[in-house]
């Protein structure tokens, strides 16, 4: 058990910097999921092609009414959580989950909410220490929750 619990500690500290990422001006998200943060589903996501970080059309109109509810709402920060699946290397998962977190970024903000409210908080690949028993490529981990914090 002790070896399991220090080769543990070794690969989680051997983890990129960007798996505990911060919003682009330094904060985290406030985390306050409460008000227009329940009226949405439990989680709203956007869902990426494998090995992408474009952005589909069909979810312009999701982004839209998200920001009309967070206007609508006084939401005082949009949280956005990139996720990539267990495919590949876990220091490129990471940087895919920030530029899909970062595409939807730029969606809210061309609709114009400020992106200095916007928290980009990539989660990487879904159990990336354990990369060789999980290494599918599921939709789910293929994705950018969106939650509305208070």
């Amino acid at each position: 058990m002790r070896i399991f619990i220090a080769a543990l500690f070794t690969l989680l500290m051997a983890l990129p910097a960007g798996a505990q990422e911060m919003h682009s001006a330094g904060n985290k998200c406030n985390k306050r999921f409460s008000g227009a943060a329940l009226k949405l589903n439990p989680d709203t996501h956007i869902y990426f092609e494998t090995d992408s970080a474009a952005l589909d059309e069909k979810y312009i109109d999701d982004i839209e009414r998200i920001y009309e509810r967070a206007k609508g709402q006084h939401v005082q920060q949009i949280c956005l959580f990139g996720k990539a699946s267990k495919k590949g290397d876990p220091a490129y998962n990471a940087r895919l989950a920030r530029k899909r977190s970062e595409a939807v970024a730029r969606e809210f903000q061309r609709l114009g909410w400020p992106a200095s409210d916007i928290a980009i908080e990539p989660e990487g690949e879904a159990w990336g220490w354990v990369q060789e028993s999980l290494s599918w490529d599921a939709q789910a981990d293929r994705r950018v929750r969106i939650k509305l914090s208070m």
